[in-house]
């Protein structure tokens, strides 16, 4: 009898708790992904060739009231960025975004991901980062502005500039 008590009594405390998590991960799109495959019928499509991005969240009602929106930012293997936005209508649940067939072979497929889950605030509550995340730096955009530092730090020790 005691044993059955100790057991409602922990599947409540793990069952009341107000955790949050948010998780992605890859999968490879085949024609294996294909129902029609698995249940050996003829599927009169060209089969998808791919991958897709899963990413499971589970939230508080407390979060789920603020309207949060799940971002996941994409680095391509042809080092091409991409954010996609889904908006967040329950508590549990999941979005899949997938790159196939021409597109696959233009990126090259997924190089690194994040994700975060955003209020409608605007603040982050929670994210995710895939090991090799790291954050591009655009060239074309701080060139001027490093140009003009590397040169002025040029003229400051620049040894035809200073007499003799």
């Amino acid at each position: 009898m005691s044993f059955r008590i100790l057991f409602v009594l922990v599947f409540f405390a793990l069952v009341g708790c107000d955790q949050a998590a948010l998780v992605l991960h890859q999968q490879k799109v085949t024609s294996a992904y294909l129902a029609s495959t698995n249940v050996a019928t003829p599927d009169p499509r060209t089969p998808p060739n791919g991958q897709m991005i899963v990413a499971e969240y589970w939230l508080p009602r407390t979060v789920r009231d603020l309207d949060p929106i799940l971002r996941i930012h994409i680095l391509f293997q042809d080092f091409t960025e991409t954010c996609v936005e889904f908006p967040i209508h329950t508590a549990v649940g999941y979005e899949t975004y997938c790159v196939l067939n021409n597109e696959f072979k233009k990126t090259g497929g997924f190089l690194a991901y994040r994700a975060e889950i955003i209020t409608c605030e605007g603040e982050i509550y929670t994210d995710w980062e895939h090991q090799l995340w790291v954050k591009l730096i655009d060239l074309d955009n701080e060139t001027d502005s490093m140009s003009s530092a590397v040169l002025e730090k040029s003229r400051q020790a620049s040894v035809t500039d200073t007499p003799f």
